[in-house]
């Protein structure tokens, strides 16, 4: 898994390059502000929360796109967390879907705005901050979208509703 990831990185530096090449280096960094700043909107402030067995966060789905995803995988201080420890709930969803039962015949969707609640069973967290990845395969294109946020924990709390 892990020289998946180095390709990964090594294509979207690839690309980062062309794009500086083609159409400036400054117009690069505006379009990484974008993304950072898009990445502090999405997530929402604060919830990285402990809850029994592991920990709980929430994200708003972006204004800029819904999406059906396909496979969703998390990284919790870069050491993957089996799918069947990890659990996602949308807003309009009942109850939360286990990573394991997401695929390309039973996606999940996260329609535009909405609150996204997500689990990941990490055992018992130390105190800091600790670094999440979440990986989003989606149906579409770009086919695959991730979030790193970075936060400290909050103890003895409950998750996000």
């Amino acid at each position: 898994m892990r020289h998946y990831r180095v390709v990964v990185d090594l294509g979207l530096l690839r690309d980062g390059l062309r794009i500086g090449h083609e159409y400036g280096f400054r117009s690069l960094e505006e379009l990484a502000r974008t993304g950072v700043f898009l990445q502090s909107v999405v997530y929402e402030a604060n919830s990285l929360r402990t809850v029994s067995g592991g920990v709980a966060f929430a994200l708003h789905s972006p204004p800029l796109r819904m999406g059906a995803f396909s496979r969703l995988s998390l990284r919790w201080d870069d050491q993957e967390v089996p799918p069947d420890a990890c659990t996602v709930r949308p807003e309009a969803l009942a109850a939360p879907v286990r990573f394991s039962d997401v695929s390309p015949t039973n996606p999940v969707v996260f329609p535009v705005g909405e609150r996204i609640a997500f689990t990941a069973g990490v055992g018992t967290p130390s105190h800091g901050p600790h670094t999440v990845r979440l990986e989003l395969q989606s149906l579409a294109i770009p086919p695959v979208v991730w979030f790193r946020l970075t936060d400290h924990l909050h103890h003895g709390e409950e998750p996000p509703p």
